[in-house]
């Protein structure tokens, strides 16, 4: 799919032969290799010093399409954070279920009186303090829940609103994980077209070269050799855009995994991404993406939370029973001689009339079950139009890499015939240069449309639930 050997090997070649001179004779070019910064627009001597530069590089490490998903998985800050909401979100059942169990409250506090009150009693052995100057107190309570129905649907809830949580943290990563890998086919295939670009280079140099030796032997016009010159510039000018290019797709995918830019990606292959198989049918196709996506999956527990809550509010007419105990502990006895008591007992509360509130609130939350149910539907339709629009687009993205690698084919016959027509002195020079900048603009076009290939099988994966490379799934089953 991506540009055969036999294109470059050809496309090298085209270069008209250069008659012999005793003065001047082709000097061998050095192909120049990757950059990974971006550069400004070069002259003649910077490029070819650039070029020598770059090749005496040492080569990057190259990171594949599934450890690039892997480091993704481990490291991406956007994961992290989609970790963290998830880890605070697995405590809303705790928090719920904090009502329904026992409750401990302990206070104390010290007194400094003017002075000591006591009286004396017939027959009591001595005075009693009622107050004294420093008077020291303590107590507990305890309350549990008996009967709290609004605990009930509340406590429900919070382990829907968890299920919710885990749902949209899949999503995240899901999503993620695909914007790495759009990133990263399209960084190999930008890595493809600067390698067509700078093939093209070497085939403009070679043309300048061949100009210039025959224009010195009166064998062509000035005008070839001013063409061929303005060829070679604008070549040089494609190079650093694609270079430039590449390292800003490098950049982004970088920064997408959280950590430097100190790799190359791998050429893309035809099969790194797989066509699912229920794709063929568009029922099956729209019934496995209502299925499988997290997405869908939470706008449901979302309308089951709405349900809920309106259950709550419905708990509000019922009564509630708790029961209580209390422990205090005081260094005044008082008339009782005592200076610890404690108290235990049942407290029963009912809101007979709030003013009008809890109805309110019933018209809220049904007015919130209407909105969650409008979510779940429109995020269904949605889906649905992505799953269409994906399928479609798969198609139309084959149909026209079909067409482009058709048209390579084209080229490459017509790049020979050019330069067998130029051999037999037919066809002028131009009309070869002419031939070869036709050739490479095929093999552009073939690598863009193959990228699409891929990303339109990303796409409809995604939109079906079924992108998920690495099966690590933030949701519980």
């Amino acid at each position: 799919m991506f540009i055969p050997a036999l294109v470059s090997s050809l496309l090298l070649t085209q270069a008209p032969a250069v008659p012999t001179t005793p003065t001047r004779a082709p000097t061998a070019q050095a192909a120049p290799a990757p950059s990974d910064a971006p550069v400004r627009p070069p002259s003649t001597e910077d490029t070819r010093a650039s070029d020598a530069a770059q090749a005496q590089r040492p080569a990057l490490p190259l990171l594949t399409l599934q450890e690039a998903l892997d480091l993704a998985e481990k490291q991406s800050p956007s994961l992290d954070a989609a970790r963290a909401r998830l880890q605070q979100s697995r405590e809303l059942g705790n928090k719920a279920w904090s009502g329904y169990l026992p409750s401990i409250t302990a206070s104390g506090s010290y007194t400094r009186f003017p002075m000591e009150l006591s009286f004396t009693l017939p027959g009591a052995p001595g005075p009693i303090p009622l107050q004294k100057q420093n008077q020291l107190a303590g107590q507990l309570n305890a309350q549990q829940a008996v009967l709290v129905p609004t605990l009930w649907p509340a406590i429900k809830n919070a382990y829907l609103g968890e299920r919710a949580a885990e749902l949209t943290a899949e999503n995240t990563r899901r999503e993620t994980l695909f914007a790495v890998a759009q990133a990263y086919l399209g960084a190999a295939s930008l890595r493809e077209a600067m390698a067509v670009q700078e093939q093209l280079l070497e085939v403009r140099r070679g043309f300048e070269r061949d100009a210039k030796n025959r224009f010195e032997v009166g064998d062509v016009e000035r005008l070839a050799l001013l063409r061929a010159t303005l060829d070679r510039k604008e070549a040089e000018q494609e190079v650093v855009r694609s270079r430039n290019a590449y390292a800003n797709a490098k950049s982004a995918l970088a920064a997408l995994l959280g950590r430097p830019v100190d790799f190359d990606v791998a050429p893309p292959q035809e099969t790194a991404v797989a066509v699912p198989a229920e794709a063929k049918d568009v029922a099956l196709a729209e019934k496995t993406a209502l299925e499988r996506r997290p997405d869908v999956a939470a706008a449901r527990v979302n309308v089951d939370v709405a349900k809920g809550g309106r259950k709550q509010v419905l708990a509000e007419y019922l009564p509630s029973l708790h029961a209580t105990g209390a422990y205090s502990a005081t260094n005044t006895a008082g008339l009782t001689g005592q200076t610890t008591t404690w108290t235990a007992g049942l407290a029963l509360s009912w809101n007979l009339f709030d003013g009008g509130l809890r109805e309110a609130n019933l018209r809220e939350s049904s007015g919130k079950i209407a909105e969650a149910n409008a979510d779940l539907r429109g995020a269904e339709e949605q889906i649905r139009d992505q799953v269409r629009k994906a399928r479609s687009e798969l198609e139309t993205a084959e149909v026209n890499l079909a067409t482009a690698e058709e048209r390579v084919k084209l080229a490459v016959e017509s790049a020979r015939l050019a330069k067998e027509s130029f051999d037999a002195g037919a066809s002028t020079y131009l009309q070869v240069t002419d031939v070869n900048a036709t050739l490479a603009g095929a093999q552009l076009s073939s690598v863009a449309e193959a990228l699409n290939v891929q990303l339109s099988r990303l796409a409809l994966a995604r939109a079906m639930g079924l992108f998920d490379p690495t099966g690590h799934s933030l949701a519980k089953p």
